[in-house]
């Protein structure tokens, strides 16, 4: 699909943001090892979210929609149906779920699409290795077993966080007592928290000193009643929006007090010049005197993206730094960003882990887009195209549906004049 922008000045207006994808994947998996039935409020229902459902139901956990709310029959113990699991292009799926798989006593066999099974997994692959545990990749296939146990890890803080999440998940369900060390510096902190925000509520308890977890083996997950606040990195978009079209955007279903790690959109709004006003259920933003800044994206690499476009329209020289994580996502997000901006007129350069944006730059427009199967790729191109002095096409436009279906139509709310045409 298509996604043509026209130039035609977006208006502003308001949004209610979707769930949020971190909370929607933690609060399944908590409730599906529970034995009982949880009730999940506001649960996402992008393709992703999709993929952890479609995985725990061939463990045997059944689930049902009541209007908003979702339903999950957890059965306690997970007990593999032996079927391929498929994780779509889900990295949170795959990776939260490796370590609950190794629980199972027989193999447990994983395929995906896109680029999710090239994505590393070499934190699971070395720990599984030195326990004599099965960590195989065949082609499209991953397949894992052996029999996960208590004990002591460790891994290096500077990786993604989900691989935390997984061992997090599984280590109170083994007999033995855990540890996990984690290695400075710690750049995912803010996802684990989440995490631990998840355990806490099904009744898993963790104990942490400092990088060390302590984790009490033979726990019992409980059942839970948990609404699910709306999605910090989608807020992103529209906050980049009002700052680049100039215009007030407003959006529900932000929680004030979120610990989502892209909750930090907030401060770098503010510190790039834009207004950030608390409303009632969420946030009024709009645009400011805008200038350069530098931003660290350690803790919030999902950000790069939009905060890339939204550079190019910021007066003087942007610096992005610790960006190494971009390149190992749906796509590399830094090339690609890079590739699509130049098209745009946009002066974007990366050495490494490091992005440099100089703006502001006019977005002429009349050129094709292309979203290179990457969802925060498209709505960042997005965003950007609603300052363009002549029609911006973007190919690719149905990745969106990885974690934002509604993505378009929201952006129609604020004024943006869109309209999809097949490719």
């Amino acid at each position: 699909m298509i996604a043509r922008i026209q130039p035609e000045k977006a208006a502003g207006g308001e949004v209610t943001l979707p769930a949020s994808k971190s909370l929607s994947h933690r609060a399944i998996l908590a409730a599906s090892l529970a034995n009982g039935v949880s009730v999940l409020h506001h649960s996402g229902t992008n393709k992703d979210i999709l993929a952890t459902r479609k995985a725990m139901e061939h463990f045997g956990v059944r689930f049902e929609e009541v209007g908003n709310d979702l339903y999950v029959y957890g059965n306690g113990k997970l007990q593999y149906d032996g079927e391929v699991i498929d994780c779509n292009e889900s990295g949170s799926t795959l990776r939260f779920l490796i370590p609950l798989a190794a629980l199972q006593e027989k193999t447990v066999v994983f395929t995906g699409h896109g680029r999710l099974m090239e994505r590393p997994q070499t934190v699971y692959e070395q720990l599984f290795h030195e326990r004599g545990m099965r960590f195989e990749k065949k082609d499209n296939l991953l397949y894992v077993g052996g029999g996960l146990k208590g004990g002591d890890f460790t891994a290096c803080g500077n990786i993604s966080s989900q691989f935390f999440t997984g061992l997090l998940y599984a280590l109170p369900l083994v007999d033995k007592d855990s540890t996990l060390t984690i290695m400075p510096p710690f750049e995912s902190e803010s996802y684990v928290n989440l995490t631990m925000d998840v355990l806490r509520k099904a009744g898993i308890e963790i104990h942490r000193d400092g990088l060390v977890y302590s984790i009490r083996g033979g726990q019992h997950y409980q059942p839970i009643d948990y609404a699910i606040s709306g999605d910090d990195s989608q807020m992103a978009f529209f906050a980049s929006l009002a700052c680049i079209a100039n215009v007030p955007v407003t959006v529900h279903h932000a929680d004030h007090d979120s610990h989502q790690g892209d909750h930090v959109i907030l401060d770098i709004i503010r510190n790039f010049g834009g207004k950030v006003q608390e409303v009632h259920d969420g946030y009024q933003f709009s645009s400011g005197n805008l200038k350069a800044v530098t931003v660290d994206l350690a803790d919030c690499p999902d950000l790069g993206p939009v905060l890339f476009a939204l550079a190019a329209q910021v007066e003087g020289e942007t610096v992005f730094t610790h960006c190494e994580r971009l390149r190992i996502k749906e796509s590399d997000r830094i090339a690609r960003m890079e590739e699509e901006l130049h098209k745009l007129g946009c002066e974007i350069q990366s050495d490494g882990g490091t992005v440099v944006v100089k703006g502001k730059t006019p977005i002429h427009g009349g050129v094709k887009l292309d979203g290179h199967n990457d969802h925060r790729i498209v709505m960042a191109l997005s965003v950007l195209s609603a300052v363009c002095e002549e029609a911006v096409e973007i190919c690719g436009a149905e990745a969106i549906e990885k974690s934002y279906p509604a993505f378009f139509q929201d952006l129609k709310r604020c004024g943006v004049q869109v309209e999809y045409v097949e490719e």
